[in-house]
């Protein structure tokens, strides 16, 4: 096989692969080409104290402030960047306590990919009056949270 021949199926098919990054999830898979990063937040915060605010940004979105009463959930979803460089980050306020890290960090985070690129994932945060927790997966069950970090006074 000559170059320009060679030259030419490698173009072919790293044009193949680009398209293919925009491609929809097979049904009913658990492999996508461009998997879905699930973000739910839940206030288990106790009654007659203050609201939960949670303002999350990217480089390039802000979600703006949320407000949360005990018991509500807010969620957010997004796809990860072809370059690998994600990034989440959120500001928690519960009256005069706070904390604010990232929540999804593509590579090395404590809600990351974890190498797993091919398939959706999920972080679930539980804001508690003892800190903020966090467990992985579409459907967490209580004992599967696990303590990642304090608020802050």
């Amino acid at each position: 096989m000559d170059f320009y021949s060679y030259s030419k199926i490698l173009l072919s098919l790293f044009a193949l692969s680009l398209i293919n990054i925009n491609a929809k999830p097979i049904p009913n898979s658990p492999i996508h080409l461009n998997p879905t990063i699930y973000q739910r937040f839940v206030s288990d915060l106790p009654e007659n104290t203050p609201l939960l605010n949670i303002h999350c940004k990217s480089k390039d979105d802000d979600l703006g402030i949320q407000t949360l009463k005990p018991g509500d959930q807010y969620h957010f979803k997004f796809h990860m960047n072809f370059w690998g460089t994600t990034l989440f980050y959120c500001y928690f306020s519960w009256g005069s306590k706070h904390n604010n890290f990232d929540v999804f960090k593509q590579y090395g985070g404590i809600c990351s990919d974890h190498g797993e690129l091919l398939k959706d994932y999920y972080c679930n945060w539980l804001m508690k009056d003892s800190g903020i927790f966090l467990a992985n997966g579409p459907n967490p069950t209580p004992d599967e949270f696990i303590f990642v970090r304090p608020w802050l006074s």
